[in-house]
């Protein structure tokens, strides 16, 4: 459970902290209330119309595209960094 004093920064802040992992956001901590509020008015997918679906999946993937695109610029940036580390040849 979370500690009082825990639950009064969280108020006191705003309701959400952004939780960052190596430098980028990972997580949001938020209160039930908020987090009730921000999935209100989705409907679950089995009653979504046609078009609905669709755009809803367009989103999805733009989403992911965005996401992809932050993972392969990380890995770029960890690969560009290993040309920084001298090597040793040992003998044979």
């Amino acid at each position: 459970m979370l500690s009082q004093e825990l639950k009064e920064l969280i108020r006191d802040v705003g309701g959400k902290f952004i939780i960052a992992e190596n430098g980028k956001a990972r997580y949001v901590v938020m209160s039930f209330n908020e987090f009730q509020k921000s999935v209100s008015g989705r409907k679950p997918v089995q009653t979504l119309t046609e078009e609905e679906l669709v755009d809803k999946i367009n989103a999805d993937i733009a989403l992911w595209r965005e996401n992809q695109a932050s993972e392969d610029e990380s890995a770029v940036e960890e690969i560009e960094n290993l040309d920084d580390i001298e090597y040793e040849t040992l003998p044979r």
